[in-house]
């Protein structure tokens, strides 16, 4: 990138920190990585474009919702390729809010036992088939954030370290109780829209936590300069792993990433 167009970059980010008011973070992160959900075809273009980007510092395999019916070369090829370039690739598994809200497993179960053993057979999958080309880890989804639940997350977490020393992330998509935080690795504590997110307030905890615990998404962010302010609002927040798309409108902004000007601008802002 040409100096003058990151040192305008650089400008603004510091301009949109200062204008930016939410609370006084004691360890606001001097580094950000964006941490990418990547639902999309190894196929496309999108698997290359994170993994030519230092600013990645995750992504999230998701073939179908889970590691799919059967092993895929091209998700094996995008993972290995992604791995070699420093970017830790995690695997998607559904705990399905461990059957709390009536949800049912494959096998239409709704019991926490259940849903236990269906994970714990999805992290096995997920590393059976894609442990030998650089699989880091597992990402959670549909998490619940009280402690009152909080050791069936450290339980399979647990699993994964147990059994594959992995890395480990938990998404419940709002703002989880501080007993999260030995739950995982990484704990995903906002996951909605830009419009949601500028009025949004982190909990005190998340404030004074270690930002490497700290994952925010925040999608249909339509605007360069939108996302300017989420990246500012994210540091002021204490994420050091974050993620804005313009993607959402569609019903799923997971499934592409941001190009021209608003990628290049993003990553510049984590490297600010």
């Amino acid at each position: 990138m040409h100096g003058r167009m990151f040192s305008r970059l650089l400008a603004t980010a510091s301009a949109l920190a200062a204008a930016v008011t939410v609370g006084t973070a004691t360890a606001a992160p001097t580094v950000q990585h964006l941490a990418i959900p990547a639902y999309f075809n190894p196929a496309t273009a999108y698997w290359p474009q994170l993994t030519a980007s230092s600013a990645v510092g995750i992504a999230i395999a998701n073939p179908n919702s889970g590691p799919g019916s059967g092993f895929d070369q091209q998700y094996a090829d995008a993972i290995q390729a992604a791995s070699a370039a420093g970017r830790r690739v995690i695997g998607y598994v559904d705990t399905g809010y461990f059957g709390t809200t009536g949800r049912t497993t494959h096998n239409g179960e709704t019991s926490v036992e259940a849903w236990t053993a269906q994970a714990e057979a999805e992290v096995s999958q997920w590393y059976s088939w894609y442990g030998s080309y650089g699989l880091s880890g597992i990402f959670f989804d549909d998490g619940l954030p009280d402690c009152g639940h909080v050791d069936l997350y450290k339980a399979v977490d647990k699993y994964v370290k147990d059994n594959y020393g992995g890395f480990t992330v938990d998404n419940p998509g709002g703002a989880a109780e501080e007993c999260y935080s030995s739950a995982a690795d990484v704990i995903v504590m906002f996951e909605g829209t830009y419009a949601s997110y500028t009025g949004w307030t982190a909990p005190s905890w998340e404030l004074s936590a270690d930002p490497d615990k700290i994952w925010h998404l925040v999608y249909s962010t339509a605007s360069q300069s939108d996302m300017e302010n989420a990246m500012a609002l994210s540091r002021q927040r204490n994420a050091g792993y974050v993620y804005v798309t313009p993607d959402g409108p569609d019903g799923n902004p997971w499934d592409s990433l941001p190009t021209g000007s608003y990628w290049t601008g993003e990553t510049a802002l984590i490297g600010a």
